[in-house]
């Protein structure tokens, strides 16, 4: 089968339990790293699906290379093809659709508990999951673009992930974090974590657990990825 293409970004903010996921069930990938000077491919005959990293730089940025990774994500839904995005990506995603990308008044950084929405397309994205608590680290907050249906929500951040029909999903928080990438953001990025606040966890707390605490958000991340995975397979 044709790879699923991964657009990296920098090159510790890797797909975690997303390639672990695609190794495990033989599903070839290959990743793009624009970290490495590589530019963003236009084609979309060539793939199976489309995914998309995180990033500490954000979209209000408007950099030439985000534009063309809003043009190749247009280009892929004309075509059809299935698209997934993980905290940058999914703002991509969003701005692709029409919606908008704003800095939020306060950062939200650490685990979180999310509300599933009550509608027939949560539950086709999320299953039964009930309301669990996933790792969450970003700046900006995107708009549910025209025609998505809301997944999931917090107190601070109501829009949180959306689908576009069966194929394309996007979620801000970082369900493919896995420990040691986890362990990796915190070395390279940690300053990042500057005001410890209601909605910005310390380091320790955000180690507290790890193991546990993945593997308990990775039951919410199994049943997007096999829902995503399930259309292109």
């Amino acid at each position: 089968m044709k790879p699923v293409r991964i657009i990296r970004h920098q090159d510790w903010i890797e797909a975690g339990h997303l390639t672990n996921t695609l190794e495990r069930r033989g599903i070839p990938y290959e990743v793009v790293a624009l970290d490495e000077g590589r530019t963003v491919p236009q084609e979309t005959g060539d793939v199976s699906a489309l995914a998309f990293l995180g990033c500490t730089h954000s979209l209000t940025e408007d950099a030439d290379w985000m534009r063309d990774e809003i043009a190749l994500i247009r280009k892929a839904a004309d075509a059809g093809l299935p698209i997934l995005g993980h905290c940058f990506g999914s703002q991509l995603i969003s701005a692709a659709f029409g919606g908008e990308i704003v800095p939020m008044s306060q950062k939200e950084i650490g685990w979180h508990r999310v509300k599933i929405a009550d509608s027939e397309a949560a539950r086709s994205w999320c299953g039964d999951t009930e309301d669990p608590e996933i790792l969450i680290w970003h700046h900006d907050a995107f708009t549910l673009p025209e025609g998505a249906d809301p997944l999931y929500s917090t107190d601070f951040c109501p829009d949180q992930a959306f689908a576009i029909g069966d194929r394309i999903v996007g979620t801000v928080a970082h369900v493919e974090a896995t420990p040691q990438l986890l362990k990796t953001w915190l070395q390279v990025y940690g300053d990042d974590i500057d005001q410890i606040s209601e909605t910005v966890q310390s380091a320790d707390d955000i180690r507290a657990d790890l193991e546990g605490r993945c593997a308990r958000m990775h039951v919410l991340t199994d049943r997007l990825y096999d829902k995503w995975i399930g259309t292109f397979m």
